[in-house]
């Protein structure tokens, strides 16, 4: 059609044509050109059934939009349904759900191209055999599926068999990849000895460097200057580096970052505090740090307004700051005011006690010992119902 159009507009009249009659002719081939490769565009585009076989398969298959299926096919090249079928077959064999295998899809797309038998089952048993669930497959897949790209041999089992030897269990390997799946992605060897040689250097065990990488993989994830200047800045502030709250402090300060600290502290000193006080309660808790400053601001409201504290109470004692106000603090604050309202009680006990005790030892202490016990309940069990 496109042909038929340009040869009459070339052979239409009569005569040899112009200079200027070729230039018009070439500019009208031009225009005709762009229109028709547009058109097809167009309708491709509003017809997805007219696109390549990938494209139709993510869309109809896998939920994808038309966009985002014109994006991930650039890479995939297969034409029948066999090959992605496999793929999909296999990993439900393994136990992952749809909305799991659908995701690692959406985020990995070249993962319908993978060879079930030669590149998925080698990983897949490699994973069963380390004793890791159905469930953490999938959640370490899903959450790291370029790990599917890397080489077993060479990368996936060399990095496995390090974080084991260093954690002393497969078992805190497995916690460590459902913490950060991409600790298994980075490079040993390359990310994660300078972290492991930094810490080692300022005296910090190995039991605790073990629990850093188990339970924060995330924080050896930042850049290795960053991290340096977290931990000597954790010394400078008086931690001892043999102690278990000198990692947990490490980790604070590195995903708090120096304008974060500022914010917080702003925040505490509007309530009085000095930077002593501050530096007092990050010793005792560091995770006080890591409180909102909303949460901040409205924790220490109802411990001044509503218990009648001093704000320098909660920097001698930063773990109440942790608590939830709607679930935790006021429905107990209420059945305090009760007990001392109704004088069942002579005077008002530990406030630190009264939070920190457990739910079964916090009814058995001040609800279950008195004979208004069912009014006491539903006034506390209605006020944590309200939260939920």
């Amino acid at each position: 059609m496109f042909y038929f159009l340009c040869k009459t507009i070339l052979h239409h009249g009569s005569g040899r044509p112009t200079t200027a009659t070729t230039l018009m002719l070439k500019h009208k081939h031009y225009l005709l050109q762009n229109l028709f490769m547009n058109s097809r565009c167009v309708s491709s585009e509003a017809n997805p059934n007219q696109q390549s076989f990938p494209v139709s398969y993510l869309i109809n298959k896998c939920g994808f939009s038309l966009g985002s299926a014109l994006s991930a096919s650039k890479r995939l090249t297969f034409e029948i349904p066999d090959q992605p079928d496999a793929v999909i077959h296999m990993f439900k064999r393994y136990g992952f759900c749809d909305d799991d295998i659908f995701r690692l899809i959406k985020r990995y797309p070249r993962v319908l191209s993978c060879n079930p038998d030669k590149t998925l089952l080698p990983r897949l048993e490699f994973f069963y055999s380390k004793g890791m669930s159905n469930t953490d497959i999938a959640h370490i897949l899903c959450g790291c599926p370029l790990l599917l790209g890397r080489s077993l041999q060479n990368h996936v089992t060399p990095n496995f068999n390090l974080l084991s030897d260093l954690l002393l269990s497969d078992n805190k390997v497995i916690s460590a990849a459902r913490n950060d799946p991409f600790i298994l992605f980075r490079h040993g060897d390359r990310y994660l000895k300078p972290f492991i040689n930094l810490l080692q250097d300022h005296g910090v065990p190995r039991t605790q460097i073990a629990s850093l990488i188990c339970n924060w993989p995330r924080s050896i994830g930042v850049c290795l200057n960053h991290f340096r200047k977290c931990v000597e800045e954790v010394r400078e502030k008086g931690y001892d580096p043999s102690s278990a709250v000198f990692i947990r402090a490490v980790v604070v300060l590195s995903q708090l970052g120096k304008a974060g600290w500022e914010r917080k502290t702003i925040v505490y000193k509007s309530w009085g505090w000095s930077e002593k006080d501050i530096l007092v309660a990050f010793r005792k808790n560091p995770w006080s740090l890591m409180t909102s400053e909303s949460k901040i601001m409205a924790v220490m409201k109802f411990f001044v307004e509503k218990m009648d504290c001093e704000s320098l109470y909660l920097a001698k004692h930063p773990n109440l700051l942790m608590y939830s106000l709607e679930k935790r603090l006021i429905p107990r604050a209420l059945v305090l005011h009760f007990l001392l309202r109704n004088k069942l009680i002579d005077k008002k006990p530990n406030l630190n006690t009264l939070f920190v005790y457990s739910e079964k030892l916090f009814l058995e202490k001040f609800v279950n010992c008195f004979d208004e016990a069912p009014q006491l309940l539903k006034l506390y069990r209605d006020q944590s119902d309200l939260a939920k």
